[in-house]
């Protein structure tokens, strides 16, 4: 009975650390489309897409489930941040 418990607790917590890296992924997100189309907060944008590649990375040397996530984000927060406008 408690190994049910144990196991249960372990997929909450993988769980609520996808989530996490989903909330941290969408923060540059939305910071690269303020900058896009509003010009303001190009530094902010500029860092939190460094901090969330660096995220990713460590996210990778755990596994490659929990990189994905931020893979994504960075690489769409970047497109959004640095593609040059038209």
């Amino acid at each position: 009975m408690s190994h049910d418990r144990g196991m249960e607790s372990l997929a909450y917590l993988v769980v609520g650390l996808l989530l996490a890296q989903l909330a941290l992924g969408v923060v540059p997100l939305v910071f690269s489309l303020i900058y896009r189309i509003k010009g303001k907060f190009a530094n902010t944008s500029q860092v939190l897409i460094i901090l969330l590649a660096l995220e990713t990375i460590w996210g990778f040397t755990i596994n490659n489930a929990f990189g994905i996530p931020g893979f994504v984000f960075v690489i769409t927060a970047a497109l959004i941040r640095y593609l040059p406008k038209k």
